[in-house]
């Protein structure tokens, strides 16, 4: 599932199904995101302005 989050730039799209794991940037309400491809073997981070809840939300809105 592809989420539109929120990076400094703007808009950027998230793979859900390929995110390992999330946390809040410590005393920020930022989100640092960590995704693995499983087919090519790299990973990623990523640091969003969502916070986890919103995320959270963002996914159980979708199923």
């Amino acid at each position: 599932m592809w989420l539109e989050l929120h990076d400094t730039n703007g808009p950027i799209y998230i793979n859900m199904n390929n995110v390992t794991h999330f946390q809040r940037v410590e005393g920020q309400r930022r989100t640092t995101l960590v995704t693995f491809a499983p087919n090519s073997g790299t990973c990623g981070m990523f640091k969003v302005q969502e916070s986890p809840e919103e995320i959270i939300e963002m996914l159980s809105e979708e199923y």
